[in-house]
């Protein structure tokens, strides 16, 4: 976990918050792990109205795409820390890999590997929790919309 001493709130707290106030995140049940300068790591755990089959018992690949979404706008949050921008998504593409492993949580990551004035673009990555192979990969485009006061975000 990284922390800015400028912030009344680490990197980590930032993202809790946002996730806890987005209600389809907060059906997900995301759960962060790590929140790094640029990137973002988290789990989406396993839960029976996620699974899109009830013969596979696997995690629907649209739950995947939610998941990864919101860990994509939240690396680009990252990357402007402490700031904070609304970033909706311009253009997500995902490839999905293989079914991921029945029963188990998605661990997934983000990673804003470049600002342009307007656009963050984001590598996105999810793998099934105990497996090292990835079940989904994707690379996304979210539109920059500044806010201002940004920096001066408290955590109430």
């Amino acid at each position: 976990m990284t922390q800015d001493n400028a912030a009344p709130f680490t990197r980590v707290q930032m993202c809790e918050r946002y996730v806890s106030s987005v209600r389809h995140s907060h059906e997900l049940g995301i759960e962060i792990l790590e929140a790094a300068e640029q990137a973002v790591r988290a789990r989406m755990p396993w839960q029976e109205r996620l699974v899109g089959n009830p013969d596979t018992n696997m995690i629907h690949g649209g739950a995947v795409f939610a998941f990864l979404d919101q860990l994509g706008g939240l690396a680009n949050a990252m990357r402007v820390f402490p700031s904070f921008e609304i970033t909706p998504t311009i253009d997500f593409r995902i490839d999905h890999l293989r079914a991921p492993t029945p029963g188990a949580a998605i661990i997934g990551t983000a990673d804003c590997y470049r600002l342009s004035e307007h656009v963050a673009f984001v590598r996105l990555e999810a793998w099934a929790e105990g497996s090292d192979e990835p079940i989904a990969t994707g690379l996304a485009t979210y539109m920059r919309m500044k806010l201002p006061n940004a920096g001066k975000m408290v955590n109430q």
